[in-house]
């Protein structure tokens, strides 16, 4: 299959310019490592192509490491940025929801970086959920990181006010690539801060609420950073990040650990919940290990 190279370099450029709470963050990473290290044999799927994840499954000493990504031309940019030598993995497009009997009970380990949010809640958690349990051997563990709003009132616009305050303050003074990585780190976190307020009583994000504050969040920082390097970060992390279809974004639904841990008791898991400090909203981000009973 003929790959587009400039697809492929755009989605490479993205992802260089995300930072925590989007990629993984150090607590996050550890607790990864610390589940997958404790494994005697370590036969590795992970769902979606998240180079901190694969390249810490081959340090680990992973004795076969399996991704599936949907979009073949993402997968091939994600590899790109690896750190380690990929040769040994086995990488494999198409849907985590697909049966794929090859996979029944043949991995000690399934982790996931975020991607619950491109499902629907409940319907499309509990099928994933069902299909993971039945990839993992007997007392294997999933591993997995979501986003949910914690209990409690937050004001959306005066977050946003705030960071971009923090960050022009602490910044004030410093070189370029000081200036710059802290500007990565800000787009990220207003991207994540965007879901603040729009989650439903079902689980599912008000798209319309989303997709304004995005826009609205481009005009103003293209405007106050209009830098082109800047800019560059900013159409990052608002434009081409989960957005591939116009007048809505990717991320579909945010789940608190309570009811997500009432889906996986149902499949036969039993899982344990780890909130990470993770700006803008310290305990959105968090993480739950579920082993196989």
């Amino acid at each position: 299959m003929t790959m587009d190279q400039e697809r492929i370099a755009k989605y490479r450029s993205v992802w260089n310019n995300l930072r925590v709470p989007v990629r993984p963050g150090p607590e996050g990473l550890a607790l990864y490592r610390e589940q997958i290290g404790s494994l005697v044999d370590r036969s590795i799927l992970i769902l979606g192509t998240t180079p901190e994840l694969v390249d810490m499954a081959i340090d680990l000493g992973g004795r076969r490491i399996v991704c599936i990504e949907r979009d073949p031309e993402i997968m091939e940019a994600l590899r790109q940025l690896g750190g380690r030598d990929w040769g040994n993995v086995e990488m494999v497009v198409g849907d985590w929801l697909e049966e794929r009997p090859s996979f029944a009970n043949a991995f000690d380990a399934v982790v996931c970086d975020g991607g619950l949010l491109f499902l629907e809640f409940p319907g499309q958690w509990t099928a994933l959920f069902r299909l993971v349990h039945g990839c993992l051997k007997d007392h294997g563990v999933f591993v997995a990181k979501e986003w949910a709003e914690p209990e409690g009132r937050r004001d959306y616009e005066a977050l946003v006010n705030r960071l971009i305050t923090d960050f022009s303050s602490a910044t004030r003074g410093s070189g370029r690539e000081e200036i710059l990585e802290a500007y990565r780190c800000l787009a990220s976190e207003l991207r994540l801060a965007t879901f603040i307020g729009t989650t439903r009583p079902e689980g599912s994000f008000d798209q319309d609420i989303m997709v304004e504050r995005l826009g609205r969040l481009l005009t103003r920082l293209k405007a106050e950073f209009p830098d082109p390097e800047m800019m560059e970060i900013t159409e990052s992390a608002l434009i081409y990040l989960a957005r591939s279809r116009p007048g809505t974004t990717d991320t579909v639904a945010g789940a608190r650990y309570e009811e997500a841990g009432k889906l996986l008791a149902a499949q036969g898991f039993r899982s344990k919940h780890f909130p990470l400090p993770d700006r803008p909203v310290p305990g959105a981000n968090y993480m739950f290990a579920a082993w196989k009973t």
